[in-house]
């Protein structure tokens, strides 16, 4: 969709200051790439590390960006007043196709807001070579200026946000992107309940027949049952398991028959 490129050619090339331009649109073009990745946009990300000279340079990139299939072309650079100082100066984006004056302005507005530096605007350049020989619509970022001692502050300590509104803006520029497909986020697996041991043989045995008739018919009382084993693991005479097993309707008789003994027996030492 679109090819951006860093606009010198690494350390030592462009303009320097309180920063380097040549080392930092590389790093920060590298960066963009991956945002804008991140973002749905295809995107060809171009940094020049054969040129010897300005003019290589300039030769090279413009080839590199008509090389690549795209509809719209982007170079990275940092600004340069004609000495240092303190005072921010700003961001300003530049363009030489007149339809592109109000990407260019929304661009600088942007960048301006994530960078807290001053908005110098869209500024129409007929006589840079990037926007002369680019063949597709193109604009040039100057993020802000390498001598000024403010605007380098700002940006080091904005440059997520920075980079986050040009990525953004750039992807504004083609309305139809869909947005990636999230990625599935796999549910972690339920911790599994240990089932409750299995009654002995001598439990399951009650010798008188009236006897085991009473005492189911207090089991079937569920609420006074429920209510009874609320109390008991209130009391801590049992887990809170047992609870949950009666009202999944997994609780035996013979469970209940221990479950009160141990209740019992817990009520008597309290006492």
């Amino acid at each position: 969709m679109l090819t951006i490129s860093a606009g010198h050619y690494g350390k030592g090339t462009g303009a320097s200051g309180y920063m380097n331009e040549g080392e930092e649109t590389v790093l920060l073009v590298q960066e963009l790439g991956k945002k804008l990745q991140q973002k749905g946009v295809k995107v060809n990300v171009i940094i020049d590390k054969q040129s010897k000279s300005q003019q290589q340079n300039l030769t090279y990139l413009v080839k590199q960006h008509n090389a690549t299939q795209r509809e719209l072309d982007v170079s990275i650079h940092f600004n340069s007043a004609s000495s240092q100082q303190k005072e921010g100066i700003g961001t300003e984006v530049l363009y030489v196709n007149p339809s592109m004056s109000a990407f260019a302005q929304k661009m600088s507005t942007e960048i301006a807001k994530a960078g807290k530096f001053k908005n110098r605007g869209a500024k129409q350049r007929t006589n840079l070579a990037f926007l002369n020989g680019t063949t597709k619509k193109a604009i040039l970022i100057e993020v802000c200026f390498v001598n000024s001692e403010k605007d380098v502050r700002l940006y080091r300590t904005n440059k997520d946000r920075i980079i986050e509104a040009i990525a953004g803006t750039l992807k504004s520029y083609f309305p139809n992107i869909k947005p990636p497909a999230p990625v599935p986020v796999p549910t972690p697996a339920q911790p599994v309940k240990p089932a409750p041991p299995a009654p002995s043989p001598d439990q399951q045995t009650i010798t008188s027949k009236a006897l085991q008739q009473k005492v189911e018919a207090i089991f079937n009382d569920k609420e006074a049952v429920r209510e009874q084993l609320k109390q008991g693991v209130q009391i801590g005479a049992f887990q809170p398991l047992w609870l949950e097993n009666f009202d999944l309707g997994k609780l035996t008789l013979y469970d209940y028959i221990a479950l009160t003994t141990l209740q019992n027996k817990k009520n008597n030492s309290n006492m």
